[in-house]
């Protein structure tokens, strides 16, 4: 072949491979909005099952209505989370186990935390509104490898930065196995 007739298949195969990288480039930044979108919810449905003590806390009254009305919040917030939890296996098996990991820990202090809810009395007046704070988390190390699974798998070399995150989460898994 002449160079005359190479310039031309040269310019095509160049022009070919722009246009794959740009499509896989374009490809993967909807895919990674897509699944931080996912991601936040996720972790979003775990801070609402947080303030549940609260919500109990701050009920309007001792009635079977209010009650009902509770529990079917409170039913929904579990259904949500299970959601999460389903979607987030069938997406990296990796965020999913960080995420059980995170929600393990909430469920451990979340239950005490709601039965002590229930225990004290209907606030009647503005004085007796409690401060904040009054139901402590201590989960700050799973919320820490929880985001962290989450931005390895939404990096473009996430099969790359994997094998750390798993080393990472079987660490935390067995600093805090009593």
């Amino acid at each position: 072949m002449k160079a005359s007739e190479i310039t031309p298949v040269l310019t095509g195969i160049i022009a070919a491979l722009i246009a794959l990288v740009g499509y896989w480039i374009t490809q993967h930044q909807k895919r990674r909005e897509r699944r931080a979108e996912v991601f936040a919810s996720a972790l979003e449905a775990i801070r609402e099952y947080e303030q549940t003590p609260y919500l109990i806390r701050r009920r309007e009254g001792p009635d079977a209505t209010t009650r009902a009305r509770i529990s079917e919040g409170l039913s929904t917030s579990a259904a949500r989370r299970r959601y999460f939890e389903a979607v987030l296996c069938l997406d990296s098996p990796l965020v999913a186990e960080a995420y059980k990991i995170l929600l393990q820990r909430t469920r451990r202090q979340v239950g005490p935390y709601r039965s002590d809810a229930w225990k004290q009395p209907v606030i009647v007046r503005d004085e007796e509104f409690p401060g904040s704070a009054y139901y402590p988390y201590d989960s700050e190390k799973e919320w820490d490898m929880c985001l962290a699974a989450m931005r390895s798998e939404l990096s473009a070399l996430a099969a790359l930065r994997r094998r750390g995150a798993r080393r990472r989460l079987a660490a935390l898994v067995a600093s805090r196995t009593p």
